[in-house]
């Protein structure tokens, strides 16, 4: 017989014995139904009613417990299963059929197996043209500054939009105290391990540091913008200014193929001229200065514009004023989005010494730097009193023979050492001797 005609052979043979009043028990049924199953040919993907209870196999997912009693027949998933599922799904030790997914879906019902088996959807890659559209329906912009590999993958798994490499590392994780003393190539070496840790989704932005644009030659900005896309994995880069020579640069690098994020306001790199970290644009001339800044650099090409540290109502006038986004990072609501630095958000130096850098316009939504020193404190002193590791953390055994073995071999090095030091100490005693003019000599 062929495959379908063992299976319905199967099927009528379980219904006579329904019909007769000899229902199989549930034990019996499962054996009979994982012996068929098991064998090794092609499974075809036809589709029929229970031929015990004549209930439609349209949707088969029915989970029992507590010594309910399901269709034997109708809890086979037969579609799109594999032999290896189709022969553990009906362990006859279970007192419950496992599907391929156990979770609920948003309705709150169990997921047909058709469903659990389809494939992941990577996210969608966020781009320049998608914060466009973003800002056109209103949809607020995320974005996170982050410097290594285990930071992106959180702010991945956020789902956050927009993940930036800033130069700030050089304060944050370098322990500098300002941004302008990291080079090039330190900013290439923390963008490729983001980009080893975010692949997929938050469009990627490198900091371009002190030093590497700022030059009349237009080229070498480009170049070392190619440097950080090529090598550093990056998706842009970000120059700060707004002036006419900066808005040059831009529109050279964007000419050039590389996507540019514009960052007018407190400008780190520029604090030798700035005075330090002052905020910016609380007089109107130098409002209107900032909005010119931009204005020029969304002219030159920038896709959207950083507005840091400057009030509220000018980064709202700038936002309007501009077709490109703007990422505010203390200037109020009424940018297209948000930034903050991850470290200063999670208070990853939620120390009572450390709270006076954090800034003032960083909310912190969590503090995690407490718990770090607590569980850093609680190792130290674990360590020190003995309670770490024990054997709880000991997993690592050796069987009794072995040990035995290992013992004697211990014991034997011990006599083969005790032997030899008395050995030397006899040589070290002798070197002595001559060695003041002490030891015999023959005569003759």
């Amino acid at each position: 017989l062929t495959y379908r005609g063992r299976t319905l052979v199967l099927f009528l043979k379980l219904k006579q014995e329904y019909k007769e009043s000899k229902s199989p028990s549930p034990e019996k049924s499962r054996m009979m139904i994982s012996s068929h199953f098991r064998r090794s040919f092609s499974i075809g993907t036809f589709r029929r009613c229970c031929a015990v209870c004549q209930t439609d196999r349209g949707n088969l997912d029915r989970s029992f417990s507590n010594n309910q009693t399901p269709c034997e027949i109708d809890t086979i998933q037969r579609n799109n299963l594999s032999f290896r599922f189709r022969s553990s799904i009906h362990n006859k030790t279970e007192t419950t059929i496992r599907y391929a997914s156990s979770k609920s879906n948003t309705n709150g019902n169990t997921p047909t197996t058709k469903d659990a088996e389809k494939p992941v959807k990577k996210p969608k890659k966020v781009t320049t043209l998608s914060m466009a559209a973003m800002k056109r329906r209103g949809e607020k912009i995320t974005m996170v500054t982050a410097y290594d590999f285990p930071s992106a993958v959180h702010v991945d798994r956020a789902g956050v939009d927009v993940l930036l490499v800033g130069d700030s590392c050089a304060m944050v994780e370098l322990g500098f105290e300002t941004t302008q003393p990291i080079t090039l190539d330190q900013m290439i070496h923390h963008c490729q391990a983001v980009k080893r840790g975010a692949p997929n989704r938050p469009l990627l932005v490198g900091d371009m540091p002190f030093g590497s644009y700022e030059y009349k030659d237009v080229d070498i900005a480009l170049k070392n913008a190619y440097r950080m896309v090529k090598e550093g994995g990056m998706d842009a880069v970000k120059f700060e200014g707004g002036s006419e020579a900066r808005a040059n640069i831009v529109r050279h690098v964007v000419e050039g193929g590389v996507a540019v994020l514009g960052h007018v306001g407190l400008t780190p790199q520029a604090i030798s001229v700035l005075g330090g970290f002052r905020a910016q644009g609380r007089t109107a001339a130098n409002a209107r200065s900032l909005l010119d800044d931009a204005l020029r650099l969304q002219d030159a090409g920038a896709f959207a514009v950083v507005l840091e540290c400057v009030p509220a109502n000018v980064a709202t006038a700038i936002t309007e004023a501009l077709e490109i986004p703007t990422i505010g990072i203390g200037a109020g609501g009424g940018t297209s989005g948000q930034v903050l630095v991850f470290h200063d958000l999670l208070g990853m130096l939620s120390h009572p010494h450390h709270e006076e850098f954090v800034p003032r316009f960083c909310k912190q939504y969590a503090r995690v730097g407490m718990e770090i020193t607590n569980g850093l404190v609680q190792f130290k002193d674990e360590v020190k009193n003995g309670a770490f590791p024990g054997n709880d953390y000991s997993p690592y055994k050796m069987n009794k023979m072995e040990e035995e073995i290992f013992n004697e071999l211990l014991e034997d090095g011990a006599k083969e050492e005790g032997a030899s030091a008395s050995s030397v100490d006899d040589i070290d005693e002798s070197e002595q001797l001559n060695l003041y003019g002490n030891s015999k000599t023959d005569s003759r």
